[in-house]
């Protein structure tokens, strides 16, 4: 079995390539958020999302069923990729995950203010 082999079969070629990532749930769906580290003239999508359903199956025996609470009836694909994730990004430094998050915060920071400008325009073309 191959290291990282179940990010592989979800189609994330270069594992080493992720440099975080968040889980969220909309709807009755759990939302794996990846992100990845390229350079700014990269062709390539800054992240991936990938969805699945919330196991609300009745297992069909006592074993599925202790291991289906255990993991809150998330997808055991998830639960794989998520193992995987927490592995990789221990390898990644702190200082690796401050640049991630300082770059996100000046991301935010301009449309923010990008925001906030067209706000202006807005209400000074209405007087």
């Amino acid at each position: 079995m191959s290291e990282y082999s179940t990010l592989k079969t979800m189609g994330l070629i270069d594992p080493h390539a992720i440099s975080h990532y968040k889980l969220s749930q909309k709807d009755d769906q759990e939302v794996l958020k990846i992100y990845f580290k390229n350079s700014e003239t990269s062709a390539l999508p800054e992240s991936s999302s990938f969805y699945f359903e919330c196991n609300k199956v009745v297992a069909a025996d006592a074993q599925a069923q202790e291991k289906s609470k255990d993991n809150g009836g998330s997808d055991p694909v998830l639960m794989a990729a998520i193992t995987e994730l927490n592995t990789l990004s221990k390898k990644h430094s702190n200082s690796d995950r401050r640049a991630v998050l300082m770059e996100e915060l000046d991301k935010m920071e301009q449309v923010m203010a990008a925001k906030i400008q067209e706000l202006r325009n807005d209400l000074s073309r209405m007087a």
